[in-house]
């Protein structure tokens, strides 16, 4: 495993229906350094609860739904 890849799947579009491969960008960069008031930390569990699909969507929520990628120069 490569410690010094920062991994990301970026929500490229909303899903209608099931959720599909292509709604996401896989990404893989340097991992930045923190600037002023940043802090690095290292994931080693991460939850996907039911309420991860309404933040995908664009309807009525209690908070703002998960913001579509805009540029990207991933090579996949």
């Amino acid at each position: 495993m490569k410690n010094d890849v920062y991994r990301q799947f970026r929500l490229k579009t909303r899903p209608t229906g099931h959720i599909e491969k292509s709604n996401f960008d896989f990404v893989e960069e340097s991992i930045p350094e923190p600037g002023p008031g940043e802090a690095l930390v290292r994931v080693l569990y991460l939850s996907l609860d039911p309420s991860n699909r309404i933040w995908m969507s664009d309807m009525d929520q209690y908070m703002p739904p998960v913001g579509i990628v805009v540029k990207s120069n991933s090579a996949r």
